[in-house]
């Protein structure tokens, strides 16, 4: 089953984090769709990715369609993923036993992890490891934790210091290639949760390293 690949572009202009993505940069961005993870099938709830790279960051956006945006936790290194969150996996070396885990919530709540993959084997994380100069905004389109009203959606944005990323031979080239995992977990009201991916690992858990797609680096 084939892989899917994405070519992030440079941003020809600074990027500023507000969750607005309001540069021309993210609109010659190329769109990375999510899928439902366990099947591949169409998501209930639209959500695209899009990628941009500089000298310095790595710029991650989302935008996730949602009726209802909630969030309760507010401290970093909770565990997002029991509730709404998007979610960035990268693997710089592409050897799969060691790669770097992002997530953010609607209230703009951060969770940074280290995780080391041995096949067969649960993974492990390290809360803590902190991405120094890592930076997040988000956006709502409505009104959050209003669970009686409908919503629109909220966009994340995200700079990562490529620096932090320490397991990549180099700071990225032209042409160089990570592995990359995007993910969202939708939880509704009354239903059960929405997982979905850019690559799906048709497993139970987003942690399948093998499953993740390719990160293409251009110029």
């Amino acid at each position: 089953m084939s892989l899917p690949i994405y070519i992030c572009r440079r941003a020809e202009e600074p990027i500023v984090i507000d969750g607005c993505l309001e540069e021309s940069a993210w609109a010659k961005a190329d769109v990375a769709s999510l899928v439902r993870n366990h099947d591949g099938g169409p998501a209930s709830f639209r959500t695209e990715a899009w990628l941009l790279w500089d000298d310095d960051y790595l710029y991650v956006a989302f935008a996730c369609e949602d009726p209802d945006v909630w969030g309760t936790m507010l401290e970093r290194d909770s565990h997002l993923w029991e509730e709404e969150v998007v979610e960035v996996f990268l693997d710089a070396n592409r050897n799969g036993r060691l790669y770097f885990e992002f997530e953010v919530s609607p209230r703009n709540v951060q969770l940074d992890l280290m995780v080391v993959k041995r096949p067969g084997e649960p993974p492990q994380t390290f809360f803590e490891w902190d991405c120094q100069g890592w930076r997040t905004a988000v956006r709502v389109e409505g009104t959050l934790d209003n669970r009686t009203d409908e919503d629109r959606g909220w966009t994340v944005e995200m700079a990562i210091p490529l620096v932090e990323i320490y397991t990549a031979p180099r700071l990225p080239k032209p042409g160089d290639v990570w592995r990359l995992g995007l993910y969202r977990i939708e939880r509704p009201q009354d239903a059960a949760p929405h997982f979905y991916a850019w690559a799906p690992t048709r497993a139970e858990t987003y942690h399948v390293p093998e499953r993740f797609g390719y990160l293409v680096f251009m110029g």
